[in-house]
């Protein structure tokens, strides 16, 4: 069976959606991101929201099958006038039943296709923890290359991981953004 995944920019209507997949990563993979689940989850949207009016140069994608969100994505802009030239990818994540299937790479290259439309925006950086290593290979397929690694960067519950600091150089890479495509359900 043939399922059609869509990938698009995420708006104000999004925000529970959003929240929810949002605890969702960071409930089942602690280790996976430097943020935590607040005291109060209904705040999760509210940061959403904030992140959406931040300054234009912000952006949040979300993957969809029918009308399920099954990934999201962000990427920001750096706003300090010496670093407006870098782009920051956050938040990435997809869940288990859609890993695997070409969804993290819409994501992505959506997001890549975003920082592109800046003007001045020559590379992308995120962070990826070694605990992710699916991640880091999604990553590494698109381009991306470490720069750096953080020991012991993130610590929860007395377990250490550590992360890696990777760019993608713009002006040498070509990564294309997908709208929609097929995904084969294992089946």
């Amino acid at each position: 069976m043939t399922t059609i995944c869509t990938v698009r920019k995420l708006d104000r209507d999004d925000a529970e959606a959003w929240a929810l997949l949002r605890q969702e990563a960071l409930e089942a993979h602690p280790l996976a991101f430097s943020a935590t689940v607040p005291e109060d989850p209904k705040t999760l949207a509210g940061s959403f929201l904030t992140r959406l009016t931040s300054n234009g140069e912000s952006a949040v994608f979300g993957a969809f099958i029918d009308d399920s969100l099954i990934g999201i994505a962000g990427v920001r802009r750096n706003p300090g006038g010496k670093e407006r030239h870098k782009a920051m990818i956050w938040g990435m994540y997809v869940t288990a039943g859609s890993r695997r299937k070409g969804v993290g790479d819409m994501l992505l290259r959506t997001a890549i296709r975003q920082a592109r439309s800046w003007a001045g925006v020559e590379q992308v950086r995120l962070a990826v923890s070694e605990v992710a290593e699916g991640a880091r290979r999604l990553y590494e397929r698109n381009g991306f290359q470490e720069w750096g690694r953080e020991p012991r960067a993130l610590c929860w519950e007395g377990r250490w991981a550590d992360e890696s600091h990777m760019v993608l150089e713009l002006r040498q890479s070509q990564s294309t953004a997908y709208t929609d495509f097929q995904m084969y359900e294992d089946g």
